[in-house]
């Protein structure tokens, strides 16, 4: 995991942007996992329940979604690598906008815990 380098320049939360996007992919990831073990589930279901395959068909908008999540997940990790090093972004408006506290934590590096299977529920 990329340290992002955060600094406090008049009162703001500061950090270079290649450690911003970097992490963002890095929560894409995140989500991309959940949607691939949300995938084995349904079709676990589906497998045993005999459902229709018309029902079937439409979840093929699920691995769409998930082939969505790790386009823009590798989209970003190149972003990142682009960026200059020198590149900083305010932090607190964008970090004001995430309700789930452990996505925001992690997105400001604040050091929430890592593991995949610690999602935050609602």
């Amino acid at each position: 995991m990329t340290a992002l380098a955060i600094s406090t320049e008049h009162g703001r939360g500061t950090a270079r942007l290649t450690d911003t996007i970097a992490t963002l992919s890095q929560e894409l990831e995140r989500i991309r996992v959940l949607g691939l073990k949300v995938e084995q589930t349904i079709c676990a279901i589906a497998v045993r329940s005999a459902i229709d395959s018309a029902v079937v068909a439409e979840l093929q908008h699920l691995d769409v979604l998930i082939q969505h999540i790790a386009a823009l997940r590798d989209f970003s990790e190149q972003v990142a690598v682009e960026c200059s090093d020198d590149a900083k972004i305010d932090l607190e408006a964008a970090l004001d906008r995430v309700t789930l506290a452990d996505v925001r934590r992690r997105l400001a590096h604040e050091g929430a815990n890592d593991r995949q299977d610690n999602w935050e529920v609602l």
